[in-house]
């Protein structure tokens, strides 16, 4: 059977399948003229007409078999084949993972300006803190966006030999049941970093309609002096739309108690609904 598996494989990866008479098919199965034979080489079939010759020896006719659907023969552990295809069409991917994968590229570009020339004086010696970028019109909030561009630059300059330091780290890992283990941290705390061995990367970003504007520096810690710049403008595509309306900001819950309430409810300028009278 192995010169049958052969065939079959190679002429199914072909595109079309071929099968061989009973009578040679029995005659493998015996082990007729198997002395010798490379059971994990796929065959090629000579002569496309009559009479078809093996390229491992042995020469039958082979039947061509129309209209299947690509695929491998396999055995199937019992003496016997399986062809195995692909159900369905490989899909292309979306125009979404298109818009992902330039994001990222545009970020590399980012890194590349802010690095152009790094063997600078003042870029040696000195370990870089990415930050979330922040909203231009609001250095107070971020997004999924502002975050994002921090984590990839995190990636982009340890790939071309910058040090990156990680200050997100908590006294040790902790664990939560169910949940996994945990080292980073993004609780509310200063992080007080080392003047003369750190530089902060972080930038702005602005959106309008169609286009996000970010701007990036590398700003030295000592001084604030401002070393590096870059900037880009990414397109609004469906993924940046999304990045940009998580900003997790989220209300704080409070207590009111009832006294307070009554002394809100005596302003003099409440009327009756405001107070919850029955009016007739």
């Amino acid at each position: 059977m192995s010169i049958l598996k052969n065939t079959l494989l190679a002429c199914a990866m072909a595109g079309v399948l071929t099968t061989a008479p009973a009578a040679l098919a029995e005659d493998m199965q015996h082990g007729t003229g198997m002395e010798g034979f490379n059971t994990g080489t796929a065959l090629r079939v000579q002569n496309p007409q009559g009479d078809h010759t093996l390229v491992q020896g042995g020469r039958t006719t082979l039947r061509t078999v129309h209209g299947l659907p690509r695929g491998v023969v396999v055995s199937d552990g019992n003496n016997g084949l399986v062809h195995i295809t692909e159900d369905r069409a490989v899909q292309p991917p979306s125009p979404e993972y298109d818009d992902a994968r330039e994001l990222k590229l545009k970020i590399r570009e980012l890194a590349d300006q802010l690095l152009e020339g790094k063997a600078e004086k003042a870029l040696r010696g000195v370990a870089a803190l990415p930050a979330s970028f922040v909203n231009q019109d609001n250095f107070e909030q971020s997004s999924s966006f502002g975050r994002y561009i921090a984590e990839q630059l995190f990636y982009e300059f340890n790939q071309r030999g910058f040090p990156v330091r990680e200050y997100r780290l908590q006294q040790g890992i902790a664990t939560r049941r169910a949940e996994g283990e945990f080292i980073l941290s993004r609780g509310n705390q200063v992080i007080a970093a080392s003047p003369a061995a750190n530089i902060y990367l972080t930038g702005t970003y602005y959106r309008d309609r169609y286009s996000v504007f970010v701007n990036a520096r590398l700003i030295r810690a000592s001084d604030g002096l401002v070393l590096r710049t870059g900037q880009l403008v990414f397109p609004v595509t469906g993924v940046t739309r999304r990045m940009l309306a998580s900003t997790d900001v989220k209300l704080e819950s409070t207590y009111v108690g009832m006294q307070d309430f009554e002394i809100m409810t005596r302003a003099t300028d409440l009327t009756s609904i405001d107070l919850g009278d029955d009016i007739h």
